[in-house]
């Protein structure tokens, strides 16, 4: 048996050879056309990871600046010329595949982005040096006010043309044909400075005489991401979140489905609140408001294609609707899906290795009586495929509570939560602070005290680690959540005049 899947394996292996083979030739007379996709960022990071060997030092900073005055066409016609010398169109196969323009690849070169290629690049390599993969993966790994900070701060003596620049153009730009170790260890002894262990930790294989980090004790809320994480991002947008609010539902059309769906209120709260918090981190947010399966569908077909997915870090999906104990959700016409035909309905090829969040707010068991003002909602979570978190509003056999007025608990605990941590500790443990916070609270439901507590299920391989948007992305976010929080307001004190006059006193519950 094991000799039948050795010589599967073996023919595998050949036929993803023979098809990089043909991307190779395909790249060596039409490169330079299909290179002008890219965006200056990414062409620094092309010539970057393939130029090898000493040709980043003597090309990479004419061709760097080829691309700075707009003249990406000169600068890949030698681009393409370089790397054939240098030992083949393999490393800007290579570097297209570890950029993540999977959509070039199988869209102009016939190359098919699937498990296999993954696995042939993991046993193989196109050419691309293994340490400037790793120097790949640290600039990939740092904002772009970091990478500010850091050369700012602990590489001033490096050559760089000013803020805004990616790093590997500042790195094009100081190195000459004697100094490239130098230029490695004072980057990984930045990093450590900075107390960036994770992304320091991705150079110290190629540092002969590593330096120890320092021992400064941090706190819990300060926690450091763990060092194997999810590739961050390196550009706007940081991620892709699409939020799906199901408020109302279309009228049961005879008795097959004659069951009460009723009309969500406050889910528009939550709406606005996962919007602005999302952007706090550089998401590009899409809403989804009531759509019916056909509109689900379309929405997803074309997302699939979507060039953003090939450059994002994570994709994150919030759904808010009623479900049932199938293990289904409800769509506007009253249709459902299950959470694992949704996921299969959000995946795509871009989208191989990098996390994928699945936020759902719903109830997780039978009907509960509603007190004042509050109502639930039924959850399902199933199985997830690889580099999949989905976090559940509340455990099997409980509600989640939703406030008409507030939002639901669950949201509002969240994105508070990511509000104050994701940018300091990898989102589990975010989850566990959303988890603790939920477990506080208790109301009152006809009576009887309720409480609520989420749960994740996690194939995740990596951590995930948000970071910051930049000044422009991150005010949006704030305005958003201010606004919010005075519209809040207005309707508690409203509410309060109203219920008061009419000797109705709301349902309280502990923060």
């Amino acid at each position: 048996m094991s000799v039948m899947s050795d010589a599967a394996s073996l023919s595998l292996s050949d036929t993803m050879s023979r098809n990089v083979m043909k991307a190779q030739n395909k790249l060596r007379y039409e490169g330079t056309s299909i290179l002008l996709a890219l965006d200056e960022c990414e062409a620094m990071s092309v010539v970057f990871l393939a130029l090898q060997g000493s040709f980043l030092a003597r090309h990479g900073y004419r061709l760097s600046q080829y691309l700075c005055r707009g003249q990406a066409k000169e600068a890949f016609e030698q681009l393409v010329e370089l790397a054939e010398e240098g030992g083949g169109g393999g490393v800007l196969v290579e570097a297209l595949y570890i950029i993540g323009r999977y959509d070039l690849l199988e869209d102009h070169l016939g190359l098919p982005v699937n498990f296999a290629l993954h696995q042939f690049f993991k046993r193989e390599s196109g050419g691309v040096e293994a340490d400037r993969k790793a120097m790949y993966c640290v600039c990939a790994g740092m904002a772009q006010e970091q990478t500010d900070h850091l050369l700012a701060t602990r590489l001033e003596k490096w050559r760089c043309s000013g803020s805004g620049r990616p790093l590997e153009e500042t790195f094009v730009w100081s190195i000459n044909e004697g100094n490239y170790h130098l230029l490695l260890n004072q980057l990984y002894r930045a990093l450590l400075a900075e107390q960036r262990s994770s992304l320091a930790a991705y150079l110290q294989p190629f540092i002969l005489r590593p330096p120890s980090p320092p021992c400064a004790p941090r706190s819990f809320s300060e926690e450091a991401p763990s060092c194997d994480l999810y590739p961050l991002p390196t550009g706007y947008p940081h991620g892709l979140c699409v939020i799906i609010n199901i408020k109302t539902f279309m009228k049961s059309r005879g008795m097959e489905d004659n069951f009460p769906l009723v009309e969500r209120h406050g889910s528009d709260i939550d709406k606005e609140r996962l919007t602005g918090t999302f952007k706090l981190f550089g998401f590009h947010v899409m809403h989804f408001d009531n759509p019916d399966h056909q509109q689900l569908q379309q929405f997803f077909r074309r997302l699939r294609v979507d060039p953003r997915l090939a450059v994002v870090a994570c994709l994150a999906v919030c759904v808010m609707t009623h479900g049932d104990e199938n293990d289904q959700i409800y769509l506007h016409d009253r249709t459902c899906i299950s959470i694992t035909d949704l996921r299969k309905l959000c995946f795509s090829q871009a989208l191989l290795n990098k996390p994928r969040l699945y936020f759902i707010q719903a109830c997780r068991g039978e009907e509960a009586l509603r007190p004042i003002l509050l109502q639930q909602d039924n959850c399902v979570v199933t199985h997830s495929e690889s580099d999949c978190l989905i976090s559940a509003a509340t455990v099997q056999g409980y509600t989640a509570v939703r406030s008409q007025t507030e939002g639901s608990w669950y949201i509002t605990d969240l994105c508070q939560a990511l509000q104050e941590h994701g940018h300091l500790m990898p989102v589990k443990n975010v989850l566990q602070k959303t988890r603790l916070s939920l477990k506080s609270r208790m109301g009152s439901m006809s009576n009887t005290y309720v409480t609520q507590l989420s749960e994740e299920k996690v194939t995740l391989t990596r951590d995930v680690q948000l970071v910051r948007a930049e000044e422009e992305h991150f005010l949006e976010g704030i305005t958003i959540l201010a606004q919010l929080e005075v519209i809040e307001k207005l309707i508690e004190e409203v509410l309060e005049v109203v219920m008061e006059d009419a000797g109705i006193w709301r349902v309280s519950t502990a923060a």
